[in-house]
């Protein structure tokens, strides 16, 4: 039997998918995974950051630059990241008495 042959067969039999609903799969991301892998993300990057707080990039670096923000990683590459957990500390730290 020809290559072909034992493709249609294996696909027919339920051993194998059509080639075609394979790449409709490469081409469809699953935007709840990436949504999903985000939000539990251990480390942060400075847009992700900013979003959370609805702060400007120029605002955040201005709170790094007088000491005031949270916590961060400078990466080798020069990328700043922020931890989840010093996040969420940061924050908690400026909690008023209301």
């Amino acid at each position: 039997m020809t290559t072909e042959v034992l493709s249609v067969l294996s696909v027919l039999s339920g051993h194998l998918r059509p080639r075609a609903v394979l790449e409709h799969q490469k081409e469809t991301p699953d935007v709840s995974a990436t949504t999903t892998a985000i939000t539990s993300r251990a480390r942060l990057t400075v847009t992700e950051v900013c979003e959370d707080l609805g702060v400007s990039r120029s605002t955040f670096y201005e709170w790094r630059t007088k000491g005031v923000g949270p916590r961060c990683i400078k990466l080798p590459n020069g990328e700043i990241r922020v931890r989840r957990v010093e996040l969420e500390r940061w924050l908690d730290s400026r909690e008023e008495a209301a």
